[in-house]
């Protein structure tokens, strides 16, 4: 049986506790399913020849989505391919209604151990993107072999096994490759936009300032779950504009390094964690690598602002490509 996440790294990264009091009840495990499931996919060739031989059309189209989810979340090619080949294991890339115990779908993925309600289970954008999720919170899983990265994740009782479908899952995530895929964010309406005002009552632990109870909510999430880029800062002084978010306590920086690609994924990895917990964390809105996603309108779209000049990779600060901007309700 697989899609276990009972013990080991895999339960550290489910298990978040309440962390400060009434404040901040309504973060209680940040890594389990996310009530905003995926939207529907469009996926059309991007030039690359997806013929995948060996497959059928129920295998293709899962594996399509899989790679699909993949792509949208900025995961490595190599993250794709321990994915597939997870799939290929757990389900055959099928979408299964059934397995062991509860389990269920194409990484059989289990409701009671909280990967999600069986429907979204089911729903493969779904499953892919959880899976994703898990994966990319197991810390140095890019430099840790197939196998034992996709056990990290599915707690399988046969654990040896992923590693047989390596080579032929690297075949299927090469063909796949070449998608173009919008529409994998949540749909408007999968994102919680009620939330009540605040004040910056509480002290920020990253600055001498003072900021909201959910923005300190929100760093204590970070911290715990070890989302913490090169840095990260909150309340700061704006004097040309003291009316915005930062001055107020409604914001942080969550830093990156642009000049290395690997901590720009860092930072993908963390604006797609940020976004797919929106209902728990209170988010607002995002700006990360001029892009721009919110709440009310839940993809990512380029960041403009005539005061900064953006978008312009040269500004890397101005148009937001050294850190993610968080900005709370």
């Amino acid at each position: 049986m697989t899609g276990k996440l009972g013990t080991g790294v895999a339960a550290l990264v489910l298990a978040i506790p309440i962390l400060i009091g009434a404040a901040i009840t309504g973060i209680t495990n940040a890594f389990t399913a996310s009530s905003a499931s995926p939207g529907a996919l469009t996926c059309t060739p991007d030039g690359t020849p997806t013929t995948v031989p060996g497959l059928t059309t129920q295998q293709r189209a899962n594996a399509t989505t899989i790679v699909a989810v993949g792509k949208q979340m900025h995961v490595p090619q190599y993250g794709r391919v321990i994915a597939i080949a997870t799939a290929m294991q757990e389900s055959g890339l099928r979408n299964l209604h059934h397995g062991d115990r509860d389990s269920l779908g194409l990484f059989q993925q289990r409701p009671s151990m909280g990967w999600g309600t069986p429907q979204q289970i089911l729903t493969p954008s779904y499953a892919a993107t959880q899976f994703y999720n898990h994966l990319l919170a197991i810390p140095n899983w890019q430099h840790s072999d197939l196998a034992t990265s996709a056990q990290a994740v599915q707690r399988s009782g046969f654990p040896n096994r992923y590693a047989a479908h390596e080579h032929r899952a690297r075949q299927v995530v090469g063909a796949l490759t070449g998608l173009s895929c919008t529409n994998l964010t949540g749909a408007p309406g999968q994102t919680r936009t009620d939330w009540p005002a605040e004040h910056a009552t509480e002290p920020d632990p990253t600055s001498n300032g003072r900021i909201t109870p959910r923005t300190l909510a929100l760093v204590h999430t970070l911290r715990t779950t070890g989302v913490t880029g090169t840095g990260l800062r909150c309340h700061a002084p704006r004097p040309v504009n003291p009316t915005s978010d930062h001055p107020r306590g409604r914001a942080c920086d969550l830093m990156f390094n642009p000049h290395d690609p690997a901590s720009v994924a860092d930072g993908w990895r963390a604006a797609n964690w940020l976004t797919a917990h929106q209902t728990h964390l209170g988010i607002h809105y995002l700006i990360w690598q001029g892009q721009y996603w919110s709440a009310k309108q839940p993809t990512w779209t380029p960041y403009t602002s005539s005061a900064y000049g953006c978008p312009n990779p040269a500004n890397l600060t101005g148009c937001h490509y050294d850190h993610v901007h968080i900005s709370m309700y």
